[in-house]
């Protein structure tokens, strides 16, 4: 601490005082001075406007009369760039005393006759002293609080934690009134599996003397405060020793998440740690949040990879299942893509559910997999089959939903696949279902099976022209097919040109017998 010439400690409150009676202002001065006040002097009121204008002073003490003006115009003049000095007013004549209103106007905080004896003075000022250190308090937490609420908005954006903690860094250090201060975050306090997100056990962030990488704070500096900061840990409050003063950060569940830290000459007052509080929660939330979402986004990472290997293995199957049928069927090799490739088209134009064009997909792609079951000799007979052949074919579908009833995966394609030969007037097999009683998907599927396997050669008979298919399509109208589905089916053929071309690849060159037949045919 500072020391004046008497040997005081300064006291941390500088005092102005004017008089145009330089023989007092030497009295007040030295006395005020051997109180440990800061003090300067001035005997021109206007020269005294001028100083008082460009420092600052916690105490005004002046002359009532002066010239050229007198002390109620210099408060007056003073009050237009300083309302937080207190002011008392001197007058050696008890007659002339500033009138009651002009001291309240003025915001005045004392008054007192000049005398020999300075004992009613020193208690006005150390009555103002009292009430500065209290308005300073206020103004303290007021700005330490409004700089806290500024921090914040950006506390909570969910920045990485590395460019947080230097957030927070700087705010602290503010707070601390230092320039030396550090935030270490152990994420392994709320990240169970830290590794999943690719952190490291500590994360640190220094300014001044404590910036550094975390293995040389760890080496030169956590050997000095480890005790300190433990006690801080385990007690959580906040702590001053030896110079640092240390902050935990405390997430919920009393988990401790990390600590502040920062150098300071003075031990933090009442209100510098409610300051530290109260940032410190706001601090320590933001960390929990964040770090919480770091572990959300690492598990849905490894849920996402997960899923895709099971999307993976699921279109596997399906494609190994349809490779089957394929491979039972020669003659109708790559009509299961096209179905498919058909009913998607359509189940996206009466539908935006993504998981209902999935289920259609699918089922389109398995429509056939109950030919597995189907004799060879029937499936591939150029003729046209018998009753008895065409009955043993009829099974197909519900062979299939027999077959996709054993895997779990497609416990909702059984439905669609035992379907999809059923007819809307009720007509159809295995199960005579009629209109709404047919599934959705396997209506859909019904129509992008018949037009694929007219617009097929077969061993059997060459295929249909297009004009020919679309008109078997309409004749089918509420009887072989949903009238509304064909009408959706047209408007997806339109664009027919570029559909045909994007699924060349789907077909082979086998030559079948010439024949013309209807859609019921193309079965």
């Amino acid at each position: 601490m500072r020391k004046n010439r008497a040997g005081k400690e300064k006291n941390g409150f500088k005092m102005f005082i004017l008089d145009d009676d330089r023989n007092i202002l030497d009295a007040l001065s030295a006395n005020f001075r051997t109180k440990g006040y800061e003090v300067e002097t001035q005997e021109n009121p206007l020269t005294a406007l001028e100083q008082l204008k460009a420092g600052h002073y916690d105490i005004l003490i002046l002359d009532f009369i002066m010239s050229p003006i007198c002390g109620d115009e210099v408060v007056a003049r003073l009050r237009q760039f300083d309302t937080r000095i207190y002011v008392i007013m001197l007058t050696g004549h008890k007659e002339l005393a500033p009138p009651l209103n002009t001291i309240r106007e003025l915001e005045i905080q004392g008054y007192c006759e000049k005398s020999s004896r300075y004992d009613q003075l020193e208690l006005l000022v150390e009555s103002c002293v009292k009430c500065i250190r209290h308005i300073n308090t206020i103004y303290q937490y007021q700005e330490g609080l409004s700089s806290i609420l500024d921090s914040i908005p950006h506390l909570h954006q969910m920045l990485p934690v590395d460019e947080l903690c230097r957030q927070v860094l700087e705010e602290l250090n503010l707070l601390a009134k230092t320039e030396n201060g550090f935030v270490w975050v152990k994420p392994d306090s709320v990240l169970t599996d830290p590794v999943s997100v690719e952190l490291p056990g500590d994360i640190y962030s220094g300014a001044g003397s404590y910036d550094k990488s975390f293995y040389d704070f760890e080496k030169e500096d956590y050997p000095v405060i480890v005790e300190t900061v433990r006690k801080s840990m385990a007690e959580q409050r906040i702590m001053f020793h030896n110079g640092v003063l240390l902050v935990p950060l405390l997430g919920k569940r009393e988990i401790i998440l990390g600590v502040m830290g920062a150098k300071t000459e003075l031990a933090p007052d009442t209100t510098l740690k409610a300051l530290l509080s109260v940032y410190a929660e706001q601090v320590s939330t933001a960390l929990h949040n964040t770090l919480l979402k770091m572990l959300l986004n690492a598990n849905n990472k490894r849920l996402s990879s997960v899923n895709k290997r099971l999307i993976d293995s699921y279109m596997q199957t399906v494609e190994a299942l349809r490779l089957l049928v394929d491979a039972k069927d020669l003659y109708t090799r790559g009509h299961s893509d096209r179905v498919s490739y058909y009913a998607v088209k359509l189940a996206e134009k009466v539908s935006s559910d993504k998981e209902f064009v999935k289920r259609v997909r699918v089922a389109g792609l398995l429509h056939d997999i109950g030919k597995i079951g189907v004799s060879d000799a029937v499936l591939s007979k150029p003729e046209r089959l018998s009753e008895e052949e065409f009955s043993e074919i009829r099974k197909h579908p519900g062979m299939g939903a027999n077959i996709l009833s054993c895997m779990e995966m497609f416990s909702n394609t059984g439905e669609i696949v035992c379907a999809h030969h059923e007819r809307y007037d009720g007509t159809g097999y295995p199960r005579r279902l009629k209109g709404e009683e047919i599934p959705l998907e396997a209506r859909i599927i019904a129509i992008a099976d018949a037009f694929d396997a007219m617009m097929s050669d077969r061993h059997y008979r060459k295929k249909l022209s297009f004009e020919a298919a679309v008109s078997q399509l309409e004749e089918g109208r509420g009887a072989q097919f949903d009238g509304r589905l064909v009408d959706a089916f047209k408007e997806v053929l339109r664009d027919y040109d570029r559909i045909s071309e994007k699924l060349r690849w789907t077909y082979d060159e086998n030559k079948g017998r010439n024949g013309s037949y209807g859609a019921e045919e193309y079965l």
